[in-house]
């Protein structure tokens, strides 16, 4: 037997001891229990030839890729069957590539993984939200965790940087710092109708994403809290 392989590796574990390890229950059975985070990182966790031989991203993806796909896969069930799994794939890559990507911002990548899976999912292949079967939303709602603000704030800051730099500007002095148009236009120098169109024009091209977002309170408030710091 190979002294650096252990039982107990998550990447020498077979798949359904992974899933457990990963994601586990409680005595009564119940899926809602906390997960632990951090396990990809833990090299205690990890077999010296599986540590060594795959890199954060890999052992990442090895623990939650696969549960990923299957809640992606729940979500877009409204689409026809010859779109959808192709769909799921596009998604769940996409859903990685980004929980890797703001590992540092998010901290717990893991805890965020569903949000970031509903919104992009909708967001790509939309879906009245009064459509969303109820044992989806159930699941969620026992989900719950506070990193989910933070996840839509990384998407809607997405959504914001989208916009041309003057409708960014005019938007965030007059809907978030509360000046009158007028006050705005005098401060550019351009006509009031400027600003006020303008920002009319950047709230309706963020306003699909809005529906999609558990904290699309009031528009101003939104953007004073998240996004104004794109703008220093």
């Amino acid at each position: 037997m190979n002294e650096d392989v252990s039982p107990d590796c998550l990447g020498c574990s077979d798949e359904p001891s992974r899933q457990e390890a990963v994601f586990p229950k409680d005595p009564g059975g119940d899926t809602r229990t906390e997960s632990p985070v951090g396990l990809y990182t833990d090299p205690a966790r990890w077999c010296r030839p599986c540590w060594s031989h795959r890199d954060p991203f890999d052992r990442f993806h090895l623990l939650y890729g696969r549960r990923l796909r299957s809640y992606t896969l729940r979500i877009l069930g409204h689409l026809p069957l010859g779109q959808r799994e192709m769909a799921v794939d596009d998604v769940t890559a996409e859903v990685m590539e980004a929980l890797w990507k703001q590992r540092e911002k998010l901290m717990v990548p893991e805890r965020a993984m569903y949000r970031m899976a509903k919104r992009m999912a909708w967001k790509r292949f939309p879906i009245d939200p009064k459509e969303v079967p109820a044992d989806l939303l159930e699941a969620e709602e026992g989900a719950e965790d506070p990193i989910d603000a933070l996840v839509d704030r990384i998407l809607l800051e997405e959504e914001f940087a989208k916009l041309p730099e003057k409708t960014r500007h005019y938007l965030y002095e007059h809907q978030a710092l509360g000046k009158t148009a007028e006050e705005v236009a005098a401060s550019y120098g351009v006509a009031k109708g400027t600003v006020t169109q303008s920002a009319r024009r950047g709230l309706e091209a963020m306003r699909p994403a809005f529906q999609y977002f558990s904290l699309a309170r009031a528009i101003a408030d939104v953007i004073i809290r998240w996004i104004c710091h794109l703008l220093l």
